[in-house]
């Protein structure tokens, strides 16, 4: 009986014991468990128990916090402000294709142009040899121009354009602004201007209205635009001081008798002013040919460097 008493309690604390382990080893798991779930990171997205509500930007110092890259950024408009500052409020500069040209051609003159009147003579002499290459030397001696038939204006300091073609006048006229604003009889022109084109005359007769009035008027004599018996008749019924043409047209009006030579006083050749083909009015043979028959007239040639009667040819 104390035999089997002996061997249940024997039993019964074995089994306390073997339970104390058992209690003691799941004591030690569960700690393990927890250090090493407490040393794991935790996944992307998500929080620990016990962090910081605030999220944290990869990168930011840890005693700042954190802001928005987006606003970090400088403002697209100061960066471009700072590069190119404009004024809204000033107005933008244009300018048509036509009106540069025009300052273009206007305001490059031909070479050759302003030259004394040794040098005009020579330069007339080549482009002659030039223009009349069939002719004999003989011919191209009757067709030379003197050196005294050119008037000296190299002294002109303003640009040879057509705004200036009337300041250019009375610098070189004797009677001045007065005298050029006159005429004495009809179809007798005291001044001539020679131009490459209808258009040109044109441009250079807007200009040249300063000089007229009732008692003497401008010849805006266009080929194109008028029939030379048109041009005749407006000759021979007008007081006319300043006449615009193509040579060839003066020449016409010369054999016509519809052009008297006998008050003539300059002949002014539009040699600066270059077309849109550079051409002037001394290259090209159709302007060129005609002139040179022109300051070749009989009536004209025989007055250069004389004191009475003194006609002047002035290249503008």
């Amino acid at each position: 009986m104390s035999r089997t008493k002996t061997n249940h309690l024997g039993l019964r604390s074995q089994l306390k014991r073997k339970r104390e382990v058992e209690d003691s080893g799941e004591v030690e798991n569960n700690s393990a468990k927890r250090a090493a779930k407490a040393l794991t990171p935790a996944p992307k997205g998500k929080r620990a128990k016990g962090d910081s509500k605030r999220p944290t930007i990869k990168g930011a110092p840890k005693d700042r916090p954190a802001t928005d890259s987006k606003s970090s950024r400088p403002p697209e408009n100061e960066s471009k402000d700072a590069k190119t500052p404009t004024n809204k409020d000033e107005p933008r500069r244009t300018s048509t294709p036509e009106a540069a040209n025009a300052t273009e051609k206007d305001s490059s003159p031909a070479p050759n142009a302003v030259l004394d009147p040794a040098l005009l003579a020579d330069h007339f002499a080549n482009c002659i040899r030039k223009s009349f290459d069939t002719s004999s030397s003989i011919e191209l001696e009757e067709q030379y121009l003197p050196s005294k038939a050119f008037l000296d204006t190299t002294g002109f300091d303003k640009n040879r354009i057509a705004a200036n073609l009337p300041a250019y006048l009375e610098r070189f006229s004797i009677e001045g602004k007065d005298g050029l604003s006159t005429c004495k009889e009809k179809a007798s022109p005291h001044t001539l201007v020679v131009t490459l084109s209808g258009m040109r005359t044109a441009d250079l007769a807007r200009e040249l209205r300063v000089f007229q009035n009732d008692e003497s008027h401008l010849g805006k004599l266009i080929a194109k635009h008028m029939k030379l018996k048109d041009n005749i008749k407006l000759m021979q019924e007008t007081k006319i001081g300043i006449a615009i043409s193509t040579p060839m047209r003066f020449k016409q009006l010369i054999d016509a008798d519809a052009l008297k030579t006998r008050d003539l006083r300059r002949i002014v050749v539009d040699g600066s002013y270059r077309d849109d083909k550079k051409n002037t009015i001394l290259t090209m043979n159709q302007t060129f040919q005609p002139l040179v028959a022109l300051l070749n007239e009989d009536t004209i040639r025989k007055r250069y460097g004389t004191e009475e009667g003194r006609v002047d040819i002035l290249v503008f």
